[in-house]
C-alpha cells in the first residue's frame, strides 16, 4: 500500500488521486490482488468498486437528460481501458470532460446554447451589453472554476508538472490530432481520476442543494 500512496504523492500527474481514491479502495485492491507487488493504480479503473458508483452518479444527477446519456460513452470508455485500447479511450474521455462541464455550467445558468447558421454555440450569461460566444474547454473552465474545488484543480492542472501543458492544452492536441504520443494507461488513468472528481462534486453540491430546498 505504500508503494501506491507514495507514487500518488510524487507523481504531480495523479495529484486528484489523493481527492479521489479512497484509503478502502486501495486496501481491497490489494488485499484482491494475487501478485501484491505488480499491482498498481492501473488496475484500480477496471475494479467495480471505482466504476460502479463513477455510473450510477449519472442516473441519479438530475441535470439533464443530454447529461445521463453520457453514462454509455463513459462505459464504453470502461470497456476500451479493460482492452488496453488507450488511444480510443483517452480521444472518448477527453471529450466528454468538456461535455460534462459544458452540461453543468448550462444547468447552472453560466452558458446557454443556441444554433447559428446551422451551428451549435455556447453563450456566456452575463449583463454585458456586449455577447460573448465561448469556444474551447479553456474558456469553460474559467467560467467554471468558482463553481467547487474540483473545477478549480482542473483549471490549475498541468500535466507533466509543466505550465505549458495544462488540461485544455492536452486536449486540444489529443482531439486535433497532433499528439500521438500520449495514448498511454496513464494518460488514461489521470482522465478516469478526473471525470471521476468533478462528476463527484458535481453530485454532492446538487444533493446538498437539493437537501437545502426540500426544508424551504
Amino acid at each position: 500500500m505504500e508503494k501506491i500512496l507514495t507514487e500518488m504523492e510524487i507523481n504531480s500527474n495523479l495529484s486528484e488521486a489523493e481527492n479521489t481514491f479512497t484509503y478502502k479502495q486501495i486496501f481491497k485492491l490489494l488485499s484482491d490482488s494475487e501478485d501484491i507487488e505488480n499491482t498498481s493504480l492501473f488496475d484500480l479503473i477496471n475494479q467495480s468498486y471505482f466504476r460502479d458508483p463513477l455510473l450510477k452518479c449519472f442516473d441519479e444527477i438530475e441535470i439533464g437528460n443530454h447529461f445521463k446519456r453520457r453514462k454509455n460513452t463513459i462505459e464504453e470508455a470502461f470497456k476500451l481501458y479493460e482492452l488496453k485500447f488507450y488511444s480510443g479511450c483517452l480521444c472518448l474521455l477527453h471529450s466528454q470532460v468538456e461535455g460534462i462541464i459544458t452540461d453543468y455550467l448550462i444547468f447552472k445558468k453560466i452558458l446557454r446554447k443556441d444554433i447559428k447558421s446551422g451551428k451549435t454555440v455556447f453563450i456566456v450569461i452575463s449583463d454585458k451589453p456586449k455577447e460573448e460566444t465561448t469556444t474551447g474547454l479553456k474558456r469553460k473552465l474559467e467560467l467554471a472554476k468558482d463553481i467547487n474545488e474540483s473545477f478549480s484543480r482542473l483549471e490549475m492542472f498541468e500535466f507533466d508538472n509543466n505550465s505549458n501543458i495544462k488540461f485544455h492544452n492536452e486536449r486540444n492536441e489529443i482531439l486535433h490530432g497532433s499528439n500521438i504520443d500520449n495514448f498511454t494507461v496513464e494518460r488514461c488513468l489521470i482522465l478516469f481520476i478526473w471525470i471521476d472528481s468533478i462528476v463527484s462534486s458535481i453530485y454532492k453540491d446538487e444533493t446538498y442543494l437539493n437537501s437545502l430546498n426540500k426544508k424551504v
